[in-house]
């Protein structure tokens, strides 16, 4: 803090001194102060401030006359509120009288001292001292007002640009820079066209009218330097004029800030010439440079901020608007013609805070004559845009006492003219302000809905949009059920019921599954019944459309929807089948949906029971009960597999049968094993058979179509279930006895032959069964010798009893090695992006014949992969082709190196091939002896190993590489994963890759 408990101006004086308050040695310090600052405070804000660097231009003549040199007055307002106003001037001469110096006055002016919007004239007229004796002793007095007089010179605006060479243009854009500087964190430095030694007057000149221009909020803001050696960015410092051409053109330190380099070029940058063609601006340079005074406007703006958001009145876009109202305030009524909704909207801005109406009256009176003049507009047929009706919508939000009646009556005539007019987006609009309110919507629909004309007029094109607006069902119900509940007279009103009742039937028609859509209708609907409360009926209930919008949806049902488009699951979710009065109602109904009513509910009555009676379809025309069951057989096999096996019935009912039964007994059993998954279902349904009174006779057991039916399923399919014991067990020995005699004798004459035969043999006795047995044995062993056969073929001769030949020991083929061979060298790394190929040859002629043109790949991918870009590289071994004979053509070697080694360790070998040993087996394998440590090695074959055991012979054949010197490298420059079992075509040609031995 610069002080503690004082309120008056505190003194600093700094310069170059023998010694100081703050040091005891020569120079610079402060040598006098008052006793309400701090040291704390004097060095930290102070002394930064004491700065002053002599201009270039004088320096370099050597003037040596102190009053030459510009005064560098300051003012800073610190972060605890106190104003710090200095000066710093030049000395030529220190105590020492040899060297220059600078003396810094400064007053520091505590928070609230004297604030008012024309300090500015005092601290530009304020009296500070050139010099200071410490010998007078180290303590300043307090102030209780800053020295200077209180009487200030007038400034002519027109005079001083005139003066400095300021076009109207430059001074608005300075003007712009310092407000934003204000609010921000840019600079703004100003170079002026003035001889160095006028910097510091003609500054504080252009000071005095900038303060002049600026609003009161801005001028408190304020901080200013009125001469610097060059441009460089001090705390507190906004606006600072520096010496002429010392802004040097790219300086980095000062390229984002605001730059007035007048003293040249008159080069500005960064400001944006846009930004300076508002309203205020033009108004303010022209009243200042007309002679007039803005002082009243600056009154008006204060008040008009009043109760606004923090940092408003530090905003520019407010003082264009106040701007604005203020003419329009002071009689320039064609401003509002020229920009009614920003009018409008700022009035309602200033006015939205909730004291404003007292406090602002000059603004409310001035917004209640522009509504005065929409509405006469709106009774002569105009349709206001949006932005008028929102302007009026915000301003009832916080004045709705006083502006409810009007602003509905202006929105009922406003909608009228828009609906004249077809004029669909202003309705849209306009609604919308409306709906965004829910007490402007309540004042509004109450109006309307008590007028019949309006409602019809207004309230049901409103009613249509909004349905339209709708996507499904769901949300058509969800706002008949708003509006409907909200205000009593939409739900009786004739046309409102018309209206849901037309868009119900057109969402109805889009919807894909129209049975579970009409199914929720009826549900939601008996919602909106049961929410009534207290016993009493709601609004919809009363007015009968809850009834008529039900009523919409069964008939669409019988109108738009066929029997055969739907299953058995859908039909029974059919709301109307459970209606109290289904056959009156019925009975109503034209022909055509009498017919299709009576075809559901007869579908109805037999899939939505589990026991339906075989006669449910009786009544109905015979072409009618065609159509039943024909839709029905697509849905009896899922029946059938789910155990509903009573629902079978009613599509094989014949109400004119004959006296065997009612049931089409063979058409039903042929049916069911047709549609049976497995004879299990058709036991299963056999056994549930034994208790239904449709397949029994009055006697008991079946009826007798019925047994040749089932009698005809056990002969051609359902033998197993009579003869197999698991199966009968489980089925049919459990029957009742009365049942099971006809399972018996089903399973007789579903006996074989043979067992027939005995069956008659037994009857004869014993012996003769005995017989029988001795013939059917001796007749099964000559047919199973071959003697008889079945059928009229005759016996073939008796085959030669084969002699036993010697065996031989099995051969291995000899296997020629390829003359070239193919393997796949993987990549070290998983992000090389390439497949390489070594192709290796037997000889040099061989290579030089290799010159591919195309290769396919098959991948691990199992795909095939064509490649005709790709580089060759030879890398021969030579160490390998030195042993083969350096190249010689033709030296293709077959067979193998057999190798013994002898008792003393020592390998004796032959290059000649040896039947029956260069195979992949050993000359002592051949013999079947055994010879321990014995080897041989083949290209093409497995190995044989000492002990006598061969390899498998599927194994994977690995190739010694060292057979083929002459090797070259493809590469294919792309990514792929290659099978080692897989394939290489090389110009219509394939080879397989295979596996090499080799060191390296």
């Amino acid at each position: 803090m610069s002080h503690s408990t004082s309120h008056l101006i505190q003194q600093q004086m700094y310069t170059r001194e023998r010694r100081g308050i703050f040091r005891s040695t020569e120079g610079f310090d402060t040598v006098a102060n008052s006793k309400g600052l701090d040291a704390s405070f004097i060095k930290k804000v102070l002394h930064p401030l004491c700065v002053y660097d002599a201009p270039a231009a004088l320096t370099a003549r050597g003037e040596k006359q102190e009053s030459v040199y510009p005064e560098a007055i300051h003012l800073v307002r610190t972060e605890s509120g106190d104003v710090v106003l200095g000066r710093s001037i030049y000395k030529a001469t220190d105590f020492t009288g040899l060297r220059s110096a600078f003396f810094t006055h400064n007053y520091v002016i505590p928070p609230g001292h004297g604030e008012s919007p024309s300090d500015y004239k005092q601290w530009l007229n304020t009296s500070f001292v050139d010099a200071y004796d410490i010998e007078q002793g180290t303590e300043l007095p307090e102030l209780e007002r800053l020295p200077g007089g209180s009487v200030f010179p007038s400034v002519d605006p027109s005079a001083v640009l005139t003066q400095l060479k300021l076009s109207e243009e430059v001074f608005k854009q300075l003007l712009y820079a310092v407000m934003m500087s204000a609010t921000g964190r840019k600079k703004v430095y100003v170079a002026l066209n003035v001889p160095a030694e006028e910097v510091a007057s003609s500054a504080k000149l252009l000071l005095g009218v900038l303060y002049a221009a600026l609003p009161y909020a801005y001028r408190n803001r304020i901080g200013f330097l009125t001469y610097a050696l060059e441009p460089n960015s001090r705390k507190g410092i906004h606006l600072m004029f520096v010496e002429p051409f010392s802004i040097r053109p790219g300086d980095r330190n000062v390229d984002k800030d605001f730059v007035f380099d007048l003293s040249a070029n008159s080069r500005i940058l960064n400001v944006d010439a846009e930004q300076v063609r508002q309203p205020y601006f033009d108004w303010i340079v022209r009243t200042l440079l007309g002679g007039g005074t803005p002082d009243d406007f600056f009154k008006f703006a204060e008040q008009m901020l009043t109760g606004m958001e923090a940092g408003r009145n530090l905003t520019l876009a407010s003082y264009h608007e106040l701007i604005t109202l203020y003419r329009i305030e002071q009689g320039e009524r064609a401003l509002y013609n020229e920009r009614r909704v920003a009018v409008l909207r700022s009035l309602t801005d200033y006015l939205s805070s909730p004291d404003a109406l007292s406090r602002k009256m000059q603004l409310n009176d001035l917004f209640l004559s522009f509504f005065d003049h929409e509405f006469d507009r709106v009774k002569d047929g105009y349709i206001p845009e949006a932005g008028l009706v929102d302007c009026f919508k915000d301003y009832y939000k916080v004045h709705a006492r006083t502006s409810e009646n009007r602003l509905v009556e202006y929105l009922i005539r406003s909608l009228n003219n828009a609906y004249t007019a077809r004029n669909t987006e202003a309705v849209t609009y306009i609604y919308h302000t409306i709906e965004e309110n829910p007490s402007l919507g309540k004042a509004y629909f109450t109006k309307v809905l008590g007028n019949p004309a309006l409602t019809k007029m207004l309230f049901i094109p409103y009613m249509d949009s909004q349905m339209k607006r709708t996507t499904d069902v769901k949300g058509l119900l969800a706002v008949v059920h708003e509006w409907g509940s909200r205000y009593i007279e939409v739900s009786a009103n004739a046309d409102f019921q018309l209206l849901a009742e037309s868009a119900l039937m057109g969402r109805l028609r889009a919807e894909r599954k129209p049975v579970e859509t009409v199914a929720a209708i009826h549900q939601r609907l008996r919602q909106w019944d049961s929410s009534s409360t207290g016993g009493k009926l709601s609004p919809l209930e009363q007015s009968g459309l809850t009834e008529r919008l039900q009523e919409a949806s069964d008939r669409y049902l019988l109108t738009e929807v066929e029997l055969k488009e739907i299953s058995p699951d859908q039909l029974v979710q059919i709301p109307f089948f459970t209606r109290p009065d289904l056959v009156q109602w019925v009975g109503k109904l034209p022909a055509p949906l009498k017919g299709q009513a009576v075809r559901l509910i007869a579908a109805y009555d037999w899939f939505s029971t589990e026991d339906p009676e075989p006669s449910v379809l009786d009544g109905l025309e015979p072409g009618e009960i065609e159509k039943v069951q024909d839709w029905a057989y697509g849905w009896l096999p899922q029946q059938l597999t789910e155990g509903h096996f009573a629902r079978l019935l009613p599509a094989f009912y014949r109400s004119d049968g004959p006296g065997e039964g009612i049931l089409d007994f063979a058409r039903l059993v042929s049916s069911v094993r047709k549609w049976a998954k497995d004879n299990d279902t058709m036991y299963r349904f056999i056994r549930w058979s034994e208790g239904q009174t449709e397949f029994a006779t009055p006697r008991g057991g079946f009826e007798p179509a019925y047994r040749r039916a089932l009698l005809l399923f056990f002969q051609k399919e359902g033998r197993e279930g009579l003869h197999k014991k698991a199966l009968w067990r489980q089925y049919f020995e459990p029957a009742n006895p009365v049942f099971k005699n006809f399972y018996l004798t089903a399973k007789r004459e579903t006996d074989t032959s043979l067992v027939k035969t005995l069956r008659r043999f037994r009857k004869g006795g014993i012996i003769s069964g005995i017989v029988l047995i001795v013939i059917a044995g001796t007749l099964g062993g000559l047919k199973a010798a071959g003697v008889i056969g079945s059928g009229d073929s005759t016996a073939p001769a008796a085959a030669p009893k084969p002699v036993q030949q010697p065996v031989a020991e099995p051969t291995v083929p000899v296997k020629e090695e390829p003359t070239m061979i193919v393997t796949h060298i993987p990549n070290t790394k998983s992000t090389t992006k390439m497949v390489k190929l070594l192709f290796a040859f037997q000889t040099s002629a061989e290579q030089a014949a290799f010159k591919p043109e195309k290769l396919v790949l098959v991948g691990a991918d199992q795909q095939e992969h064509s490649y005709e870009n790709f580089t060759l590289a030879e890398q021969n071994d030579k160490a390998a082709i030195d042993k083969t004979g350096k190249g010689q053509s033709g030296d293709a070697k077959t067979g193998s190196t057999v190798g013994s080694t002898t008792p003393a360790g020592e390998s004796a070998g032959s290059d000649s091939t040896t039947p029956g040993v260069g195979n992949g087996a050993t000359a002592n394998q051949a013999t079947g002896s055994t010879t321990s440590g014995t080897t041989a090695t083949t290209a093409n074959q497995g190995v044989g190993s000492g002990d006598g055991a061969n390899t498998d012979a599927n194994a994977p054949t690995e190739y010694d590489l060292e057979k083929y010197p002459y090797r070259t490298l493809l590469t294919i420059w792309q990514r792929l994963e290659l099978d080692d079992a897989g394939t290489v075509t090389v110009d219509g040609k394939e080879y397989p890759l295979v596996q090499v031995k080799s060191a390296d």
